[in-house]
């Protein structure tokens, strides 16, 4: 009994999800100016080939972890982003006055819950050089009167253009 209560939680790692049920996934609108920089995913990609995107991802299970971390989501934030795009960001840009946007989504289907939260933060350092990693094949810095020249693969990710709209407003 007590084994078929706890099922949901996996031993494997499940790459890009916290368990095999739940996903906690972020999004960051990277302001400069009035843009928002966005990032077009390789025509491989297993998701929205194609498609432009901002930086960020999912969550994953930490299981090397050793001590209790308290909002362990900013570690995860500011390593995608260092991974996509070579910005640059401290822990402390994503604390909750950051956050513009918070979304749950659950597909039955595949009974996955999904927790969508949207940052919004300041490129301070306008020297930086954005470097795209190989999940990506482009990149543009946008404004609000731009964005809908940009596919994000439909009306199912219409949350990264909220989140757009969110930041430049």
């Amino acid at each position: 009994m007590l084994k078929a209560r706890f099922r949901f939680f996996s031993k494997k790692p499940i790459p890009h999800q916290l368990t095999s049920h739940v996903k906690l996934l972020h999004k960051v609108a990277i302001v400069k100016k009035d843009q928002v920089l966005i990032l077009k995913r390789s025509n491989n990609a297993l998701s929205r080939p194609g498609k432009w995107d901002l930086p960020g991802g999912n969550s994953e299970w930490p299981q090397d972890l050793k001590r209790s971390v308290i909002n362990l989501h900013q570690y995860d934030i500011v390593r995608e982003i260092k991974e996509e795009t070579n910005l640059l960001f401290e822990n402390q840009d994503f604390e909750t006055q950051n956050l513009i946007y918070f979304a749950t989504y659950f597909e039955p289907d595949k009974q996955i819950y999904s927790v969508n939260c949207g940052w919004a933060v300041e490129l301070r350092d306008k020297n930086q050089v954005v470097e795209i990693s190989k999940e990506h094949t482009d990149l543009t810095w946008i404004t609000l009167d731009e964005l809908k020249k940009y596919d994000f693969g439909g009306i199912q990710r219409d949350y990264e253009t909220k989140i757009i709209r969110l930041a430049l407003a």
